[in-house]
C-alpha cells in the first residue's frame, strides 16, 4: 500500500486557510479533521481525539496571530474565513508615495536583497494599477527616463563576504559562529552570537546580538569578520529582546576609531578625490618615501574605501589598518583574475 507523505506545519496552515476562505458555511471540527491535509492524517480513538484538538486550537490561535481573523458560529463548533474581511484593501498611492518606494527600491540594487526588492516594488505597482483600474496608476516618473527621479541614486552597499550569511540566519532567527578581531585584538578569534539585526550605522554595517561566549549583548562590526559565517541551531531558538533599538544601541556601543581614518601613501601628483579632507603626515621629499606623501585619509567605510584606493592601483598604498590593506589586495586580486 503507498505510504503518506508527511505534511509540514506551514502546508497544514495554508491547507486549513484555503478550507476556512472558500465556503460559504461553517466548517465543523469533525469536516477538518477529515478533509484538510495534516488533520486526517491523526490516529483515531480517543487518544488521536485529543492530539487533534490540541493541535487545531494552536493552529486556531497562531493564524488569528498572524492577523488571519478566523470567525466562529454561535455553536462554537463552525469556522470560516470572510473574504471581505480577510482580503487587504485597495492599493493607492500618491506619486510621492511611489517615487519613495522607487528610491527605496534602488538603496538595495548592490545588495543580496536586489530580487527581493525589485518583485515586491513590481507587485506594489501592480496592486495599485488594480485598485485605480488603469495600466498608468504611476505618476511619480519612476519609469521615465528623463525624469528627474532616475537621477537619484540612493545606493546601499554590502560587499562585507558575511552580510548574506547574517541576514539569512537573522531571517531564520539561528545561531552564528564566525571568526572576529575586535579593535584591541591582535588576532581573530571565534565567537558564538545569537543575532538580533543589522544596523547600518553612518555608512558602516554593524551586527547586534548576544555573544553567547560573554553572556552579554554586543555589537560586530561586519569588516571585521573574517572567514565563513556558520548557522547553528534550529531555527526560531533566537529571540530578540522586545523593544531594543538597535540603531540606538550601536550608537552607544560601535566602536569608532578602528578604520573611522586609514593611513595611506599617495603618489605625488594622482589620487586627487582621495586627497579630499585627508591629512598629510609626511610630504614627499628628500626624506620622504619615494615620491609617495603619507596621509591620513578618512574611512567611514572600509568596503566604500577599499573600492575607492583600489581603483588608484599602485598609486596608493595602504599602511593601517589592516583589514583594509587586505581588503584592497582582495580587490585588485580579482581584478587581475
Amino acid at each position: 500500500m503507498p505510504t503518506s507523505v508527511p505534511v509540514s506545519k506551514a502546508e497544514r496552515l495554508l491547507d486549513l486557510v484555503i478550507a476556512l476562505l472558500n465556503s460559504r458555511y461553517y466548517r465543523t471540527a469533525a469536516w477538518i479533521r477529515d478533509h484538510v491535509a495534516g488533520y486526517r492524517d491523526a490516529p483515531g480513538g480517543p487518544a488521536g481525539d485529543a492530539a487533534f484538538a490540541r493541535m487545531f486550537e494552536r493552529d486556531k490561535q497562531e493564524l488569528r496571530d498572524l492577523g488571519i481573523p478566523i470567525e466562529t458560529d454561535a455553536a462554537g463548533d463552525g469556522y470560516r474565513i470572510r473574504p471581505a474581511d480577510f482580503a487587504l484593501p485597495p492599493l493607492t498611492l500618491t506619486p510621492a508615495e511611489a517615487a519613495a518606494l522607487a528610491v527605496a527600491s534602488r538603496l538595495w540594487e548592490t545588495t543580496v536583497l536586489a530580487d527581493a526588492g525589485s518583485a515586491a516594488l513590481r507587485k506594489v505597482r501592480d496592486a495599485a494599477e488594480s485598485a485605480t483600474g488603469s495600466g498608468n496608476a504611476d505618476k511619480s516618473g519612476a519609469d521615465d527616463p528623463d525624469s528627474p527621479l532616475q537621477r537619484l541614486q540612493a545606493r546601499l552597499r554590502t560587499s562585507e563576504p558575511s552580510f548574506g550569511d547574517l541576514y539569512q540566519a537573522i531571517r531564520a532567527r539561528r545561531g552564528v559562529r564566525f571568526d572576529y578581531r575586535g579593535v584591541a585584538d591582535t588576532h581573530s578569534e571565534p565567537r558564538s552570537v545569537e543575532p538580533w539585526g543589522m544596523v547600518n550605522y553612518r555608512g558602516v554595517w554593524y551586527m547586534v546580538g548576544h555573544d553567547t561566549d560573554r553572556n552579554a549583548p554586543r555589537t560586530f562590526r561586519l569588516s571585521r569578520i573574517s572567514g565563513a559565517v556558520t548557522a547553528v541551531g534550529r531555527s526560531g531558538a533566537v529571540a530578540v529582546p522586545p523593544g531594543i533599538d538597535l540603531r540606538q544601541f550601536v550608537a552607544a556601543h560601535a566602536d569608532s576609531s578602528p578604520s573611522s581614518a586609514a593611513l595611506v601613501r599617495i603618489r605625488v601628483g594622482t589620487a586627487a578625490g582621495l586627497r579630499r579632507g585627508a591629512q598629510v603626515l609626511h610630504a614627499a621629499g628628500p626624506d620622504g618615501y619615494d615620491g609617495y606623501d603619507e596621509v591620513r585619509i578618512p574611512c567611514a567605510s572600509l568596503s566604500d574605501t577599499a573600492r575607492r584606493i583600489a581603483g588608484h592601483g599602485a598609486d596608493v598604498l595602504v599602511i593601517d589598518p589592516p583589514e583594509l590593506r587586505e581588503a584592497v589586495r582582495s580587490l585588485l586580486t580579482g581584478a587581475a583574475r
